[in-house]
């Protein structure tokens, strides 16, 4: 992905735009074994070297005539596609696939060999690793800070003034190819806070400042190397409720190889 300002990604050994273009990526369980009925321990798989055979449903082998992306993303060079993320904390993986010489009507089976495993944070975008500290300390907000994040928002944008920072940032990512990611950040930021706010016994409404505290700094981590000036204006109620986003632990599922 040239040019969108990775974090530190040195500690791989690869760099996410310098993969082969036929690989993929895979996102697993922290411990690496799959989400759902996906059993496979894949962290053993790359311990062991060994091959995988790639199933439609658990015993059941997948067959295809080209090369499948079953439950998995493919890597293209250049491109802005990331692995889809439905839970956090993941695990993420690069992976090959190869093809067996068993064709029939229907097509062959495929194997999927785990290459390496690269930093989760890199499914998070550019900022990826200050994403996964923003998840993490919005999960263990306290009451009371939620509701300074609600006071915050006001504070940084009283009623009468209209701060167009939230449009510009749609605009910017739609022209970047970032609408994914950046829709991908306010989900999990959302789901974050709802957890947190259950956690207390409380409740999160839809488009609450709080809420939209959240959401902005989402957004700000997806824009914050294109337009700094920009992410931080998104970043002003956040700062004011809980101070620099920057200064948050990364967790350390995020660094994991």
């Amino acid at each position: 992905m040239p040019g969108l300002g990775w974090e530190d990604w040195t500690a791989a050994g690869t760099h996410p735009d310098r993969l082969p273009a036929d690989w993929g990526w895979k996102v697993t369980r922290p411990s690496g074994r799959g989400f759902a009925d996906d059993s496979v321990d894949y962290a053993a798989a790359l311990r062991d070297c060994r091959d995988i055979l790639i199933e439609e449903a658990p015993g059941v082998p997948l067959r295809r005539r080209k090369q499948p992306w079953h439950r998995a993303a493919p890597y293209g060079s250049g491109s802005s596609y990331l692995p889809f993320i439905t839970e956090i904390p993941f695990g993420l993986w690069v992976f090959s696939r190869t093809p067996n010489d068993d064709e029939e009507r229907s097509g062959r089976t495929w194997n999927q060999r785990i290459r390496l495993r690269v930093p989760a944070w890199w499914a998070l975008g550019p900022q990826g690793r200050t994403a996964t500290a923003l998840l993490d300390r919005i999960e263990k907000l306290t009451w009371t800070e939620v509701l300074s994040l609600r006071r915050s928002y006001d504070r940084a944008w009283p009623a009468d003034h209209d701060d167009p920072a939230w449009y510009e940032a749609h605009d910017l990512t739609a022209a970047t190819g970032r609408s994914q990611l950046r829709n991908l950040l306010i989900k999990h930021a959302e789901t974050a806070l709802t957890r947190a706010a259950r956690s207390h016994g409380k409740r999160v409404r839809d488009f609450s400042d709080e809420q939209k505290s959240v959401c902005f700094a989402a957004v700000a981590l997806a824009v914050e190397d294109l337009n700094p000036n920009l992410a931080h204006s998104l970043l002003g109620p956040l700062h004011l409720a809980l101070g620099d986003i920057h200064t948050y632990p990364v967790p350390p599922w995020a660094d994991t190889l």
